[in-house]
């Protein structure tokens, strides 16, 4: 049987397509939920071994991209529930883009001649690098950074407050790189890959953060089914009456904010009206004494010197933009906007919609192809004594997104968020898992409001302190600890990506004027 089994795993060693498939594997195994993180170093040693056994960069990604595949779809499957084409079509996609690192790799570790740890950093420089840019462009797809493999593990990752989540990526490609030596493992090697993961559990063990104050807020989780009008209500009117009794029955005097997630009016709030239910809402908010920050589709309308480029007209020539947005109500009587800044490819808006808007088209209007509209400002929300943002479900996958606002003066970092469109499937746990990554980046306490679930906190150091179970209707009250210390990381952002960069231009450069060896 053994023997067995030992013969089976050599012909998948020995075999590139073989290899391919049991690295993609070993990389669904190492995410949430099933969280065996450190077999992400063993699946790079495997693609590293492909890249080198082929003859081209041609043929590494035709052979690699199998591997791919099969990583995005077992991570992220659930993405077809919300739409099954463009879910299929965004598996596809981010699988052929992912061979490309991998084909610069093999030209890398080809034509350098570099020692092994200078061969390491940039191999892992050239994967890093490719996560950077696919972090800024109308297809960004997060979800998959390697570094999120670590979210459940935040001993061994405190030093992202200096790095951010990409310096893990780093540090899983270069000691795949590494150990990935024809002379195998050394002392030398196991040493430099033990550095980063020692220094990080003395830090999370010695972890005391001074707290400035305590905040607290109340998180809604009201368990609307999204694939129901009005939420699974008779009106939307009974929805929001439902998600206020909801919140009543948690607030206390002592309550500073109110959170909703995301969809969570489920009626358009207009940017020129105060017709319900914005009467309703900031009627509540001077009934609570406190602010309340929900989830809604907001119509902002414009002047006429303040039109964007891609931009919708109604049929009276008003021109207008609809944004999914973070909306706060004031006791006061004031208003407060945030415009979703990071929004899902073809699902929310158009990719590149604003580049094709520059061409005038008389076959298509852009602006009623768009989606939504794309918000472009950095906007937190005054909490009694501090901020905190209120970042829309897909802005909080986006840690240099998230920083800008800890930077601004955020004391504690908000989500709110519906990850009701993928049902009971592992999306909503890797969403709640991730943001475990944007609390020690920032050192910043992270607040979420999920419509259903995951719902909770967590502290700066990643510990989670408060979590509600899916699918289930409930509030709670958060005191939330509001901190102000600013990390290297949330100063500097993605410093270990555009370095990557750099690095990686370099070395194609070189290894273009070099002889294959």
């Amino acid at each position: 049987m053994k023997s067995g089994i030992n013969n089976t795993l050599n012909r998948v060693y020995a075999s590139n397509w073989g290899a391919g498939l049991l690295a993609g594997l070993l990389l669904s195994l190492s995410f949430s939920p099933v969280n065996m993180a450190l077999l992400a170093i063993p699946a790079f040693m495997l693609f590293i071994r492909i890249s080198d056994r082929c003859e081209s960069m041609r043929q590494v990604m035709y052979v690699t991209f199998p591997g791919f595949l099969l990583w995005n779809a077992i991570t992220t499957y659930w993405l077809t529930y919300a739409t099954l084409a463009g879910g299929l079509a965004a598996i596809v996609a981010n699988a052929v883009i992912m061979t490309i690192p991998l084909a610069v790799i093999h030209l890398i570790r080809k034509r350098s001649g570099l020692s092994l740890v200078f061969g390491a950093i940039y191999v892992a420089s050239a994967w890093v690098a490719y996560e950077y840019l696919h972090l800024r462009w109308d297809l960004a797809w997060p979800w998959l950074v390697v570094g999120n493999a670590f979210s459940n593990f935040p001993i061994l990752v405190q030093y992202i407050e200096v790095t951010g989540a990409l310096g893990i990526s780093f540090w899983v490609v270069f000691s795949a790189a590494l150990l990935q030596s024809k002379s195998g493992f050394s002392a030398k090697s196991l040493a430099l890959v033990a550095i980063l993961p020692v220094i990080s559990m003395v830090t999370y063990i010695s972890y005391t953060p001074q707290t400035d104050e305590y905040v607290e807020v109340v998180v809604a989780q009201p368990n609307y089914d999204s694939y129901l009008t009005a939420g699974g209500f008779r009106s939307t009117d009974e929805a929001l009456e439902s998600i206020i009794a909801l919140t009543d029955s948690v607030v206390t005097p002592n309550t500073k904010a109110i959170f909703w997630p995301e969809n969570a009016i489920r009626s358009p709030i207009y940017s020129t009206t105060m017709q319900h239910p914005t009467g309703r809402l900031l009627a509540e908010s001077r009934q609570w004494a406190a602010p309340l920050i929900s989830g809604g589709s907001w119509y902002r309308y414009y002047d006429a010197n303040d039109i964007p480029r891609v931009h919708r007209t109604s049929v009276d020539g008003i021109n207008f933009n609809v944004y999914n947005a973070a909306i706060g109500f004031y006791p006061d009587g004031s208003m407060q906007f945030y415009e979703k800044a990071k929004l899902v490819p073809i699902v929310e808006r158009l990719p590149f919609v604003d580049f094709f808007g520059r061409f005038e088209n008389p076959w298509i209007d852009w602006g009623d192809v768009s989606g939504y509209g794309k918000g472009r400002e950095v906007v937190n929300f005054p909490v009694h004594t501090t901020l905190s943002p209120a970042l829309v479900c897909y802005d909080s996958v986006f840690p240099d997104w998230v920083r800008r606002h800890v930077r601004d003066g955020a004391g504690f970092v908000t989500i709110i968020t519906n990850d009701g469109w993928w049902g009971k499937t592992s999306g909503h746990i890797q969403h709640f898992d991730f943001a475990r990554l944007r609390a020690i980046e920032t050192r910043r306490a992270v607040v979420r409001s999920a419509n259903n679930g995951i719902s909770g906190m967590i502290d700066a150091n990643g510990a989670v302190l408060s979590k509600t179970k899916y699918w289930v209707r409930d509030a709670k009250a958060l005191n939330v600890p509001v901190y102000h210390r600013t990390t290297i990381y949330t100063r500097f952002g993605d410093w270990v990506g555009l370095l990557s960069v750099f690095m990686t231009a370099f070395m194609i450069a070189f290894s273009l004027t070099r002889k294959q060896s």
